[in-house]
């Protein structure tokens, strides 16, 4: 008896345990896959790339939508250029760079760049401008210096 229940189980655990490896060797996509979470990363998800995968249900779907599109053979690259198209450049995190976008990346840096050469040329200047006006009071100074040295001599040679 014991033996009949053995041959009969043994059989329905093998094709269990094959088809569950069938699964995970087939590339199945689930929302907690390494792929989807990259791929999802690359979106702001209106606004909730930073909520709980748990609790919000606006994450979820995307998670769910990017793990359907990998099981239908889709690549990341179709994935990203799919969501571009529903979203637009608003719904990647960063956006892509080319064209306007890549003008919008660099022209705050140009900027910055250009202020803080002109302020350091401003500032080089206002050093320069005081430092001569304190190099002529110095001369004054020393004129001045001079002509009360020569009086001071002037009256010991008298007295020496």
């Amino acid at each position: 008896m014991k033996l009949i229940k053995v041959v009969t189980l043994l059989p329905l655990i093998f094709i269990l345990f094959s088809s569950s490896i069938s699964a995970l060797a087939s590339g199945e996509y689930d929302i907690n896959s390494p792929e989807v979470k990259a791929i999802a990363s690359q979106f702001s998800m209106q606004g909730h790339e930073n909520h709980d995968l748990a609790t919000c249900a606006t994450k979820l779907t995307y998670y769910e939508d990017i793990a359907e599109l990998l099981n239908e053979g889709k690549s990341e690259q179709e994935i990203l250029d799919y969501y571009y198209s529903m979203y637009g450049e608003q719904g990647l995190r960063a956006p892509k760079m080319e064209g306007f976008s890549l003008t919008a990346w660099i022209t705050p840096f140009i900027i910055l760049g250009v202020a803080g050469f002109a302020l350091f040329i401003g500032l080089n200047n206002i050093v320069n401008k005081q430092r001569k006006h304190l190099y002529k009071d110095d001369e004054e100074v020393d004129i001045d210096k001079e002509i009360i040295n020569s009086v001071i001599d002037e009256e010991r040679k008298k007295y020496f």
